[in-house]
Parts: structure tokens; C-alpha cells; sequence
């Protein structure tokens, strides 16, 4: 089955918070973004809608965005969509939230009248081959 992978430049909306899971205290740093997608309407007014998802990041990844990110900062991301599906345990209905987990992030710098221009983090770890090794 194929994934439904997401690229695009988003701004940190509060710092990252880092966290360590499982038995072998796996890292894991969830943030949350803000993207925002502008179109001109029939009037030639530009319109803009904001979009506010949380993104994740695994291993090395996680302690470097940890180190890195702060609210505010734009980051180019790279990953894949994630939906996670529970009972309410209130009232009984199903519910449903998405994610995007992250394969890979750069930080992105203000320059000026520029918008943003990528720059490189650090050396990425290789990418993750086997999903088994995510714990969730």
C-alpha cells in the first residue's frame, strides 16, 4: 500500500516537546505546525487559509528537532500522513485524529525581503527501513 507522503513549510506553533517511549527509551519529538495556503478568488483578492496539524519525529531526529526548533521557526518537513482512530471513552464514538510523522526536517532562516531559504540541520540518519522499529 502506498503512503500518503506531505512536503511543504511549515512554522512552529510552541517549542517541540521531546519525550522518550518504550522500552528502550526511543526519543520522540512532537510539534505543532502551521501551514498556510494562499489563492487569489474570482475578485483577484488573495485569500489565505491557515491549517494546524502535529507532526512527529523518531530517534536522533527527535533530540536534533528538540535542540533545534523553537516557536516561530519555519521548517521545511518531509513525511507522511498518519491517522490514529480511538473509542471516546465518554460518550463511546469513534474519533479520529491525524499526523504527520516526519522522515526528515530542515530548518529554514528569514533573510530580509527574502521569504525563507532551507538550511541543512545536520547529517540526516539513514531512513528508516522497517516500520516494526516505530513504536506505535
Amino acid at each position: 500500500m502506498a503512503e500518503l507522503g506531505v512536503f511543504g513549510v511549515g512554522v512552529a506553533t510552541a517549542d517541540p516537546e521531546l519525550r522518550t517511549v518504550g522500552q528502550d527509551n526511543k526519543s520522540v519529538c512532537t510539534v505543532n505546525l502551521a501551514f498556510n495556503r494562499s489563492w487569489q478568488d474570482k475578485n483577484n483578492k488573495w485569500q489565505s487559509e491557515p491549517c494546524f496539524i502535529r507532526a512527529q519525529v523518531w530517534g536522533a531526529r527527535a533530540d536534533r528537532m528538540a535542540e533545534l526548533v523553537t516557536k516561530g521557526q519555519p521548517i521545511y518537513i518531509c513525511g507522511y500522513m498518519k491517522q490514529d482512530s480511538w473509542e471516546d471513552k465518554n460518550d463511546g464514538k469513534k474519533r479520529v485524529s491525524y499526523s504527520i510523522n516526519l522522515k526528515d526536517f530542515q530548518l529554514c532562516v528569514k533573510n530580509g525581503k527574502k521569504k525563507s531559504a532551507p538550511v541543512t540541520t545536520a547529517q540526516a540518519e539513514p531512513p528508516v527501513e522497517d516500520d516494526n522499529d516505530i513504536p506505535f
